[in-house]
């Protein structure tokens, strides 16, 4: 058995596994897990059983990225790799703004989550839950408070098919394409 979990990504048994955590961490949108992923190894053209690259997961999901997208192209990713329907990664990429372009634009809705200053709301059953884990672990409650804040703040900031995401990553699309010619 390998001594280190990241020589698992090369196993022809468990590469797959990763592969797919890499691809679920772009179709989030979140650029973070990406790289984290990345680091470990895994291939950034390795694709889904349906020809997908995290590229493509991640500009056909509802949480579309620019930092996920440059994550990808900083690790090696070829933009200009195909599914199995013949699109790149940009095909989706215009396809998507063309039908946001279509629509007229409304400001995001802001999450009940936030407050008027952007700052997170956080309930009381999460205040107990913060002064449980306080008590009962007090070596590990505030890293654990940390962590969950830090991502209930990106969940509640998140827009989903934001247009300007969706811009930028056409824009770095195009001079990935543009690069490789």
């Amino acid at each position: 058995m390998p001594d280190d979990f990241r020589e698992l990504v090369k196993h022809p048994k468990h590469r797959r596994r990763f592969e797919k955590l890499l691809r679920l961490a772009a179709s989030r949108g979140d650029a973070e897990q990406v790289r984290e992923r990345l680091s470990w190894g895994i291939d950034p053209d390795a694709t889904s059983e349906s020809g997908k690259t995290a590229l493509i997961v991640n500009v056909r999901s509802a949480s579309p990225s620019a930092g996920v997208v440059k994550a990808l192209l900083k690790a090696g990713a070829d933009a200009t790799l195909l599914d199995r329907k013949g699109l790149s990664a940009l095909d989706y990429a215009r396809r998507k703004l063309a039908r946001i372009n279509s629509r007229p634009r409304k400001a995001p809705r802001k999450s009940p989550s936030l407050d008027e200053n952007g700052q997170l709301i956080v309930s009381k059953s999460e205040q107990r839950m913060f002064d449980k884990a306080r008590r009962e672990h007090p070596d590990t409650a505030k890293e654990f408070v940390k962590i969950y804040l830090q991502e209930r703040l990106k969940a509640a900031r998140h827009v989903f098919n934001d247009p300007d995401q969706v811009e930028q990553i056409v824009e770095l699309l195009e001079a990935a394409e543009r690069k490789r010619e």
